[in-house]
Protein backbone atom coordinates (compact mmCIF):
# COMPACT_ATOMS: atom_id res chain seq x y z
CA UNK A 1 0.00 0.00 0.00
CA UNK A 2 1.60 3.15 -1.09
CA UNK A 3 0.40 6.08 1.28
CA UNK A 4 0.08 9.46 -0.48
CA UNK A 5 -0.47 11.89 2.77
CA UNK A 6 -2.47 15.21 2.22
CA UNK A 7 -3.00 17.77 4.93
CA UNK A 8 -6.40 17.27 5.99
CA UNK A 9 -6.52 19.03 9.72
CA UNK A 10 -6.45 22.62 10.29
CA UNK A 11 -5.96 23.21 14.37
CA UNK A 12 -5.47 26.31 16.30
CA UNK A 13 -4.67 26.68 19.92
CA UNK A 14 -7.94 28.71 21.41
CA UNK A 15 -7.94 30.58 25.07
CA UNK A 16 -11.72 29.79 25.94
CA UNK A 17 -12.98 26.35 24.44
CA UNK A 18 -16.74 28.15 25.12
CA UNK A 19 -15.96 31.37 23.32
CA UNK A 20 -13.80 29.93 20.33
CA UNK A 21 -16.48 27.76 19.64
CA UNK A 22 -19.35 30.34 19.94
CA UNK A 23 -17.56 32.18 17.31
CA UNK A 24 -16.65 29.62 15.21
CA UNK A 25 -20.12 28.24 14.82
CA UNK A 26 -21.74 31.34 14.28
CA UNK A 27 -18.74 32.30 11.29
CA UNK A 28 -18.86 29.07 9.71
CA UNK A 29 -22.87 28.53 10.02
CA UNK A 30 -22.31 24.78 11.29
CA UNK A 31 -22.23 22.54 14.54
CA UNK A 32 -19.28 21.03 14.95
CA UNK A 33 -19.26 17.48 14.35
CA UNK A 34 -16.93 16.89 17.70
CA UNK A 35 -17.05 18.25 21.00
CA UNK A 36 -14.93 18.07 24.25
CA UNK A 37 -14.07 19.80 27.11
CA UNK A 38 -10.94 20.80 25.24
CA UNK A 39 -10.72 19.89 21.82
CA UNK A 40 -13.63 20.73 19.50
CA UNK A 41 -13.46 19.86 15.59
CA UNK A 42 -15.59 21.19 12.57
CA UNK A 43 -16.01 19.87 9.12
CA UNK A 44 -14.10 21.46 6.51
CA UNK A 45 -14.39 19.52 3.49
CA UNK A 46 -16.54 16.91 2.38
CA UNK A 47 -17.81 14.40 5.15
CA UNK A 48 -15.07 14.97 7.25
CA UNK A 49 -12.54 14.18 4.65
CA UNK A 50 -10.73 17.64 6.10
CA UNK A 51 -11.40 19.40 9.45
CA UNK A 52 -10.62 22.63 11.22
CA UNK A 53 -10.05 22.29 14.91
CA UNK A 54 -9.73 24.42 17.84
CA UNK A 55 -7.86 22.98 21.08
CA UNK A 56 -6.97 24.32 24.39
CA UNK A 57 -4.38 22.12 25.23
CA UNK A 58 -0.30 23.22 24.41
CA UNK A 59 0.75 26.86 24.44
CA UNK A 60 -2.28 29.50 25.49
CA UNK A 61 -1.78 31.83 22.53
CA UNK A 62 -0.91 35.45 23.01
CA UNK A 63 -2.26 38.35 21.16
CA UNK A 64 0.87 40.02 21.20
CA UNK A 65 2.52 37.52 19.40
CA UNK A 66 2.49 37.88 15.17
CA UNK A 67 0.98 35.40 13.50
CA UNK A 68 2.42 34.42 10.50
CA UNK A 69 -0.73 32.28 8.84
CA UNK A 70 -4.26 32.28 7.95
CA UNK A 71 -7.40 30.52 8.35
CA UNK A 72 -8.67 30.45 5.01
CA UNK A 73 -12.28 30.22 3.62
CA UNK A 74 -12.68 29.94 0.13
CA UNK A 75 -15.59 30.92 -1.70
CA UNK A 76 -16.69 30.26 -5.24
CA UNK A 77 -16.91 33.96 -6.70
CA UNK A 78 -15.94 37.57 -6.17
CA UNK A 79 -20.13 37.86 -5.69
CA UNK A 80 -20.38 35.64 -2.61
CA UNK A 81 -17.29 37.40 -1.11
CA UNK A 82 -18.78 40.18 -1.20
CA UNK A 83 -21.96 38.88 -0.02
CA UNK A 84 -20.39 36.95 3.34
CA UNK A 85 -18.77 40.32 3.89
CA UNK A 86 -21.89 42.60 4.11
CA UNK A 87 -23.48 40.10 6.01
CA UNK A 88 -20.58 40.09 8.52
CA UNK A 89 -20.06 43.75 8.49
CA UNK A 90 -23.82 43.72 10.25
CA UNK A 91 -22.44 41.26 13.43
CA UNK A 92 -20.82 43.67 15.91
CA UNK A 93 -19.33 40.28 17.34
CA UNK A 94 -16.91 40.11 14.04
CA UNK A 95 -13.86 42.08 13.97
CA UNK A 96 -12.32 43.54 10.60
CA UNK A 97 -8.62 43.15 10.20
CA UNK A 98 -8.74 44.52 6.72
CA UNK A 99 -12.01 45.73 4.41
CA UNK A 100 -13.20 44.51 1.33
CA UNK A 101 -10.31 45.03 -1.58
CA UNK A 102 -9.17 43.78 -4.79
CA UNK A 103 -6.07 41.25 -4.55
CA UNK A 104 -4.14 39.23 -7.35
CA UNK A 105 -6.60 36.70 -6.49
CA UNK A 106 -10.06 38.91 -6.40
CA UNK A 107 -11.94 40.06 -4.01
CA UNK A 108 -11.04 39.80 0.15
CA UNK A 109 -10.88 40.69 3.25
CA UNK A 110 -9.51 39.72 6.78
CA UNK A 111 -11.07 38.76 10.11
CA UNK A 112 -9.87 38.26 13.27
CA UNK A 113 -10.95 35.44 16.08
CA UNK A 114 -11.18 36.05 19.55
CA UNK A 115 -7.62 34.92 20.13
CA UNK A 116 -6.15 36.75 16.96
CA UNK A 117 -6.10 34.49 14.35
CA UNK A 118 -6.42 36.16 11.50
CA UNK A 119 -9.40 34.80 8.90
CA UNK A 120 -9.47 35.38 4.94
CA UNK A 121 -11.83 35.04 3.30
CA UNK A 122 -11.48 35.09 -0.65
CA UNK A 123 -13.10 33.18 -3.86
CA UNK A 124 -11.16 29.82 -5.04
CA UNK A 125 -8.32 30.41 -7.40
Amino acid sequence: MTLHPKPNLQLVYVSDIKRSTNFYKMIFNADPVFTSPRYVTFDAGENGKALFAIWTGGTTPDKETPRFSEIGILLSSDEEVDQLFDKWKKNPEIKFVKELYTDVFGHTFIIEDPDGHLIRVSRVD
